[in-house]
């Protein structure tokens, strides 16, 4: 279950939900719109709280490695690894990680920008 679901079922607000379990609002709201994750200790709490568990992928997640990242694409046959030509590079799993979950992401290794679309909304973030 992730949190809007739970927060949903038990027919709470943004707001009465995140005082339940000592947050501001705008945190459930970026939650909730996948801009952010909640740490251990709000996972906890949320268990605590409502006596259930939420999805893992509201959990915080490690960024791979750049090791990590080449040893799972060279597993898998292929690797793809975006080079700057200010002499930085960056794997997809780590441009991911910086601009969340997203429809479109495109990257200009010119400007060291990744631009990214959601809905809506669009922006972008730095790479390098």
């Amino acid at each position: 279950m992730d949190i809007k679901e739970l927060r949903k079922s038990k027919e709470m607000t943004q707001a009465a939900f995140a005082a339940a379990i000592g947050v501001t609002g705008s945190t459930i709201t970026a939650v909730e719109t996948g801009r952010r994750k909640l740490n251990e200790g709000l996972i906890a709490k949320v268990k605590e709280v409502f006596g259930v568990d939420v999805d893992a992928e509201v959990a915080p997640k490690k960024p791979a490695s750049r090791r990590t990242a080449r040893k799972k694409a060279a597993s898998a046959g292929r690797e793809l690894i975006i080079q700057s030509p200010m002499g930085g590079e960056i794997t997809p799993d780590e441009i991911f990680a910086k601009v969340g979950r997203v429809d479109i992401v495109y990257v200009r290794v010119d400007e060291n920008k990744a631009y990214w679309v959601k809905g809506k909304k669009s922006g972008s973030v730095e790479l390098w």
